[in-house]
């Protein structure tokens, strides 16, 4: 059976025992969206490629942590989520912007530059809309968007019911669109 049949569950197990190879393919599963969320937790490039390789070296150094009652994704962004609120502690301050690879996604790249620079303001807006959204918001909002977790995996890794991340979340997108205003 080849590594992208098998659960992210059953190829931690192999981790455990040994298996570099279970390990790449969790990493190659997973990085773009843990990647993706420390970009827009952090707001820089750096910061979030430093973290995305010390969320996984964690990742193989506790693999004899890891317990199977969780989902590998939950466990996974529990130890990212940990690692931005320590980089935030250091750096005591909001997290900026200037996420451009994020903006470049928005358009596609054979279209004229004025649809690019559409694209960019609307990216633009956008971003400082979330960054102005309170930091529980902000994350689930993260988290269920760019990450692509699910309500119960917000839940888990926040440490809230899925009742209080779908409010949060209902609360973020209404936020965003009153900040946003008429596009």
């Amino acid at each position: 059976m080849s590594h992208g049949a098998r659960s992210d569950e059953t190829l931690m197990q192999e981790v455990r025992a040994g298996g570099v190879a279970a390990f790449q393919a969790l990493y190659q599963r997973h990085h773009r969206a843990v990647f993706n969320f420390l970009l827009q937790s952090l707001g820089d490039r750096q910061s979030a490629e430093d973290l995305l390789q010390e969320a996984f070296l964690r990742v193989f150094l506790h693999r004899e942590e890891y317990r199977p009652t969780a989902t590998f994704r939950t466990w996974l962004f529990t130890i990212v989520r940990n690692l931005v609120i320590d980089q935030l502690r250091k750096r005591r301050a909001t997290p900026e912007t200037g996420h451009e690879e994020t903006l470049d996604t928005l358009v596609e790249p054979s279209a004229s530059p004025l649809a690019h620079a559409e694209a960019r303001e609307l990216g633009e807006r956008l971003q400082e809309a979330v960054r102005r959204l309170p930091p529980s918001q902000r994350e689930v909002l993260i988290l269920t968007r760019l990450a692509g977790l699910s309500y119960e995996e917000v839940a888990q890794v926040t440490v809230a019911s899925v009742g209080a991340v779908r409010t949060t979340l209902h609360r973020a997108l209404r936020r965003l669109r009153d900040l946003l205003g008429p596009l």
